[in-house]
């Protein structure tokens, strides 16, 4: 059974990199030799894909499970995380082109300001997404026009806006 669990765990770059070297060093060797080393060479990959989509399966699992405090407690129903921090937001200003919000969830929250710049970022028109975890803010730089393209994104940025002048 340990067996089986270093296997699942086990880092393969050293052998990886032997079968390659082996396979490339066998070719004027013999074509069994040079076989060989082939066939564990592909083995290897195959092997280290797997492990590679199970750690993404489980990475990917963690940002739906952000440890955040009990925001939801005062709730009744319970809510994903998703939603409780989409919640939690506040438009503290709008200019087109510019978005600034704020949220309690991004104060001294590395990990999540981390996945929240990287997953803004990866919209249509956004050019830039910051979050600063001292004031638990989070800026959004967009292309106006580019955004627009995507008929979602622009009713966000309109709701944004209607946010932003209803707060004054």
């Amino acid at each position: 059974m340990k067996l089986m669990e270093t296997m699942k765990t086990a880092p393969l770059g050293i052998p990886m990199t032997v079968a390659s070297l082996g396979t490339a060093a066998s070719l004027l060797a013999g074509k069994k030799l040079h076989t060989g080393f082939g066939i564990a060479w592909l083995l290897l990959s195959l092997w280290h894909g797997l492990q590679h989509h199970k750690k993404m399966q489980r990475d990917a699992g963690k940002l739906v499970e952000l440890p955040i405090c009990c925001l939801a407690a005062e709730k009744t129903e319970m809510l994903s995380p998703w939603q409780q921090l989409l919640d939690s937001l506040q438009v503290v200003s709008f200019i087109e082109g510019r978005v600034r919000l704020r949220s309690p969830w991004f104060l001294n929250n590395e990990k999540l300001k981390e996945q929240m710049e990287e997953y803004i970022a990866s919209f249509t028109g956004v050019t830039k997404a910051t979050i600063n975890v001292l004031t638990g803010s989070l800026l959004i730089e967009y292309q106006p026009e580019k955004l627009r393209t995507k008929p979602k994104l622009a009713s966000l940025e309109k709701y944004l806006a209607g946010e932003a002048i209803s707060k004054k």
